[in-house]
């Protein structure tokens, strides 16, 4: 039997694989978006208030396989997007798959989830980061905000994660806590060191409420209290100097807004997000799925409150996995310049702020909170 012929149509196919793997974007963390599906329904979340055509979706195994080979350059794989990840029940494959590639693995949930069984499939992997939101250190507080995800039942599970991880001498998963900061769930975050101190948690990330699609929460953004803005600024310092004592990190956000800023929170030059349907975009205020199934269909945006405006959601998508590689997207000319656009000093905040899609200029993560 004489030599094996490879066609000519498959030996360049496999080339240009071979030479997309090489160009692979060096990236901070790849962000994937496993599932829109969510068993919560807290009050600011879109999934929430959007609920009458919100898009529940699971991203499909095959549909992420897509991502693997070009995931060279990336340490980190975050799963996750606007839904709760353990949900997708092909989660742990997903999971397996980046680990496989010697990749770390995040995702953060809602905490209502996390059974024994699950807990031990987290350890024995193992997953190297779960974070677990919170609106409040108690009950009465957490649960008005995040309803269906009982603040008991989660400090429950997080204790059982804490005692599995001992009894298998384990430090993984590293569990960090994001405490969403409102107007009224502000004070309860002078207990949030005990509160992660007791569960074990390593990291305390305090973010802002800066997606507002209920225009009745915009007065729960601290960033608008305007004669709170030092109180707020104290407390927050007070909880980071305090962090350290605790053997715990703590990072924040804001509180105050700078109209000044060309950076991004979301840290687009160097990091993407695949979501649920392929699409690579630069953060996930910018997915389309936010857009809504019916909204998109019938015509009808679905608004925002930014500074007493309300602004029409609008999605941004530079490619699809589907469709193309990672690699190529990445280096798409309306990408490429998209990015250069953060890029400190290269221009005039004049011309920069002219060229940013509506989406970024019209963003609170733009403005530092």
């Amino acid at each position: 039997m004489g030599p094996r012929v490879v066609p000519v149509s498959g030996m360049f196919h496999w080339l240009t694989r071979q030479l997309d793997k090489i160009g692979s974007p060096t990236l901070d963390w790849v962000q994937v978006e496993v599932t829109t599906h969510c068993n919560a329904s807290c009050i600011y979340c879109p999934h929430t208030i959007m609920k009458n055509h919100w898009p529940n979706r699971h991203m499909s195994m095959e549909l992420f396989s897509e991502l693997m080979p070009f995931l060279k350059y990336t340490d980190l794989v975050f799963l996750q997007g606007w839904g709760e990840p353990l949900l997708n029940r092909d989660f742990f494959d997903m999971a397996r798959a980046c680990k496989d590639r010697r990749k770390q693995v995040g995702f953060t949930t809602n905490g209502t989830l996390l059974t024994e069984e699950t807990i031990e499939r987290l350890i024995d992997l193992p997953l190297d980061i779960m974070g677990v939101s919170l609106a409040g250190t108690t009950a009465k507080t957490h649960n008005r905000f995040r309803n269906g995800a009982d603040l008991n039942k989660v400090i429950s599970s997080l204790l059982l994660l804490d005692r599995m991880k001992a009894e298998k001498k384990s430090d993984k998963p590293e569990v960090h806590l994001a405490y969403l900061m409102l107007r009224s769930n502000f004070r309860e975050l002078d207990d949030i060191l005990p509160l992660a101190k007791s569960v074990g948690a390593k990291q305390v990330i305090a973010s802002n409420l800066t997606f507002i699609v209920d225009p009745e929460l915009f007065g729960e953004a601290i960033f608008n209290d305007t004669d709170g803005g030092d109180y707020y600024r104290m407390a927050l310092e007070r909880t980071k100097d305090q962090a350290p004592d605790e053997d715990i990190i703590f990072e924040y956000h804001g509180p105050y807004l700078d109209h000044s800023s060309l950076s991004c929170r979301e840290n687009v030059r160097h990091a993407c997000v695949v979501n649920v349907e392929g699409d690579v975009v630069p953060c996930v205020l910018t997915n389309p799925v936010l857009c809504g199934n019916k909204a998109r269909s019938y015509g009808e945006p679905t608004y925002y409150a930014f500074e007493h405006q309300l602004p029409p959601i609008r999605g941004m998508s530079f490619g699809n996995i589907g469709h193309e590689n990672l690699t190529r997207i990445w280096n798409k000319e309306d990408y490429v310049h998209f990015r250069k656009l953060f890029v400190p000093h290269t221009s005039s905040k004049r011309d920069t702020l002219h060229e940013l899609p509506p989406c970024c200029l019209q963003c609170y993560k733009r403005l530092g909170a």
